[in-house]
């Protein structure tokens, strides 16, 4: 966790790893955060998780994507992923790390880490429309998350 959080201004507290990892193990859902120079991109994902690398697919329609391109022009990425009950029960963590395409071989790989958390879309009212998933993998290089809840100095 960051050493510069003020704990008496955020009211919580630094989540521990262990504390972190259960939390991105059972969320599944974040914002992506991707950038092309001074220009910012922030997609809704779903994700799967496993220590260190969180897996992804984007859902293209067409053959252009603002989000691959962007992927494209991300040196670091920051997955956004945060649960909120009430301004005294929250939690949130900040994931940063390079992205890289999956082979073919890795996406029916982590299949499973998918199938664990991660939520996939109803597509049945697509209809005909040319429809392609590409996989892609965030390497956490960095991760921070802060909570608050009853033990933690909430009401």
């Amino acid at each position: 966790m960051s050493d510069d959080v003020d704990p008496e201004r955020v009211r919580g507290g630094g989540m521990t790893d262990a504390e972190i990892d259960d939390f991105l193990r059972e969320q599944g859902t974040g914002i992506l955060a991707l950038a092309d120079e001074n220009r910012a991109y922030a997609v809704p994902i779903s994700f799967g998780y496993e220590t260190g690398r969180a897996v992804f697919a984007y859902w293209q329609f067409g053959t252009d994507s603002d989000k691959i391109a962007y992927t494209e022009t991300t040196e670091r990425a920051c997955l956004a992923v945060y649960e909120i009950k009430s301004q005294f029960d929250w939690r949130s963590v900040l994931a940063f790390g390079s992205l890289r395409e999956l082979t073919p071989k890795e996406w029916t790989e982590v299949g499973e880490l998918m199938d664990d958390n991660a939520w996939s879309p109803d597509l049945s009212s697509v209809g005909k429309r040319r429809l392609s998933i590409v996989g892609y993998e965030l390497e956490i290089e960095e991760v921070t998350g802060l909570h608050r809840t009853a033990e933690t100095g909430g009401e």
